[in-house]
């Protein structure tokens, strides 16, 4: 394993396989106009938290997409009785899928571990971080579930700007 900035990696992330590009979702197909909330849920991911003494720890995590908060993927992870939520940008979520994005809290990048293309993702709280790792092909094909729900580009057209601007006055209130 080599050792970088952002913490320990299997693999260099230099020129990418083609194979990689068909990762990426296609958000040309579907629909851009809000036909009622849309919830997609991944099937159960297994992820690996990557500890700086090589030692690996498997536990369980799901991506969930909503349509009402278009921009936005959340993943839940799973250890014991416990879950975590963090909640990424759809976008840094795709653009990880082919290459290093993000900067400051969250780091997405492809990877490889025992020939499987992966998703590494590096979550940094002050001077410790997490490196967590999954199969691209299930983040893949969750994501272009999402795309279909809610092409690129037409996020700003589900959001009930309503409803946001009523929550904002209660929030204040």
């Amino acid at each position: 394993m080599s050792q970088n900035s952002t913490g320990p990696r299997d693999q260099a992330v230099g020129h990418q396989p083609e194979n990689r590009r068909k990762l990426i979702p296609d958000s040309g197909q579907g629909t851009d106009t809000p036909r009622g909330p849309v919830v997609i849920s991944s099937e159960p991911v297994s992820w690996r938290l990557v500890v700086p003494d090589d030692r690996v720890v498997l536990f369980s995590g799901d991506l969930c997409y909503r349509s009402t908060d278009p921009y936005a993927v959340r993943i839940t992870f799973r250890v014991d009785d416990h879950t975590l939520d963090w909640v990424f940008a759809r976008t840094l979520l795709i653009g990880g899928l082919l290459e290093p994005v993000g900067a400051g809290d969250v780091e997405i990048s492809p990877s490889r571990h025992n020939s499987v293309d992966t998703v590494q993702i590096t979550l940094k709280a002050h001077h410790v971080y997490a490196v967590l790792e999954a199969p691209a092909r299930m983040i893949a094909a969750f994501l272009k579930r999402t795309c279909r729900a809610v092409p690129l580009g037409t996020e700003h057209r589900h959001l009930d700007l309503d409803q946001l601007a009523c929550r904002l006055v209660q929030d204040l209130g």
